[in-house]
Order: C-alpha cells, then structure tokens, then sequence
C-alpha cells in the first residue's frame, strides 16, 4: 500500500528497525479499512505458510507480521501500516495477474500453488515479494472477489495465475495437482528431494481451519472475524526424513 514513509527503531530492542508505511492514494487515507485489510491478508498469508512449513519444503518461508498504527498526535489522528524492516535484495516473484520473475524461483511458485490447494480451491495467496523467502505486501485473490482489497481480482486473477504457473519439484514433493500441463524441469544444482516418505496433501484435507475477513464494525475494540472454511489439519509433516529435503541452491 503506496511507500515508505519512515522508519524508526524499537527502544526495546535497538537491533530492531521498522518501516511505516501510508498509502500514496488520499482516498486509503480518509478511509482506515485498507490498512486493515493489508494486515488480514498479510496475517492469512503468514498463517498458510506455517502449514506449507510443516510439510517440510526445502527452504521455508515466512510472511512479516504486519500491524496498524495510530498517529495520535498528527491532525486527523491519521493510521499507517507497520513492519519490520528486513536488508537484502528485495525480490519480486509474481504478480497478482499472471506475472512470474524471470528467475522463477521454486519455493515461492510453489507456495502459491500450494495456497490455492490447502484452501480446497477458496484463496490464492500471490504477488509475492521480499528478501529471500522473508515476504511482504502479498494480495489474496478470493473466488468471490470480496474482500482482500482492491487487488483481489477474483477468478481472472486466478486463472491467470493458472495459466502462467509451472509445477516445479517442490510442487511435485508435495504432491500438488497440476494446474495445466506446464512443468519446470529440474535444474541439475538442485538437491533431489526423495519420493518416498511422502503422502499426498489430500490426505490431510480433513480438518478446518478459518480464513480470517475483515468486519468494519470491529474496526475498533473487536478482533477480526472468522467465517469462510479453509480446512486441513494434521498429520502436516509430509517428509519423515527433514534433512533429506533441504536444498540451499539458488534455484529453489
């Protein structure tokens, strides 16, 4: 949601240093609910990417934890959305309508594969981007349209996403179900990752779990509501053998 706007340092931890971010658009300004979405989506995302984590991929990831910040001494009392700064080269990896870095780097094409499987077909979790596997300002498309803010294309923003992606290894480890019939082959510096010790994800499809939406009646006391099933639940640990899927090549 537009820039950077400053960044400070947590007297708590001094090693610490957050960004603050305000919308470039006036009209995200007048009205708080698109920071708040920012944070939901940011907060669905972060929780898939602990059960992608749990199937023990080869490299895992997280999404930052994003908060909403009141200004209390500015006139309007105005709001920005806040996060911990993270050093590095910050990476795109794909977009909200199909686009896919020319790198197109394994784990994140295959997170958001797996964020589409895991809610049995209801989110998709893209436009990806971060430093490393450390993401920020992700956008979830929705099979409604509703909700996730004015990124949320809908089924176009899905379909392009099926169209463009390419089921890589990690996609093949977790036994995703193909989008189309596109596949990266494996690049030779990648470690194998073995078939057996493995199950299949939809297996584990058996339990719910909740994407969260935003209510605007709880802007202020309530905490965000949970409607929409998701599902699945344990057992999450796809590899019965951890060290056996690590692979620190710059592929993956």
């Amino acid at each position: 949601m537009g820039g950077v706007s400053g960044s400070w340092e947590d007297d708590d931890k001094k090693d610490v240093t957050y960004v603050a971010k305000i919308s470039l658009r006036e009209e995200d300004n007048l009205h708080r609910e698109g920071y708040f979405r920012d944070v939901e989506m940011q907060s669905l995302a972060g929780y898939i990417a602990t059960r992608f984590n749990r199937c023990n991929p080869p490299k895992p990831v997280a999404f930052l934890e994003a908060f909403v910040v009141e200004l209390e001494e500015r006139e309007g009392r105005p709001v920005c959305g806040v996060e911990r700064y993270i050093r590095g080269p910050y990476r795109k990896h794909n977009s909200n309508f199909g686009y896919v870095s020319e790198e197109e780097r394994n784990t994140p094409q295959a997170f958001s594969h797996f964020s589409w499987h895991i809610s049995n077909g209801e989110v998709l979790v893209v436009d990806l981007q971060g430093v490393s596997d450390v993401y920020t300002d992700p956008q979830v498309h929705s099979v409604s349209g509703k909700g996730y803010g004015r990124g949320n294309l809908g089924m176009p923003g899905i379909r392009k996403f099926l169209e463009t992606h390419r089921c890589n290894r990690i996609c093949h480890y977790l036994r995703l179900p193909r989008c189309n019939n596109q596949f990266q082959a494996p690049s030779p510096i990648c470690r194998p990752i073995p078939a057996t010790g493995t199950i299949p994800l939809t297996q584990m499809m058996h339990h719910n779990i909740s994407i969260l939406t935003y209510d605007p009646r709880a802007l202020e006391n309530k905490p965000l509501t949970s409607t929409l099933p998701l599902l699945p639940g344990s057992p999450d640990r796809i590899a019965t053998d951890t060290e056996k899927t690590k692979c620190d090549c710059i592929v993956c």
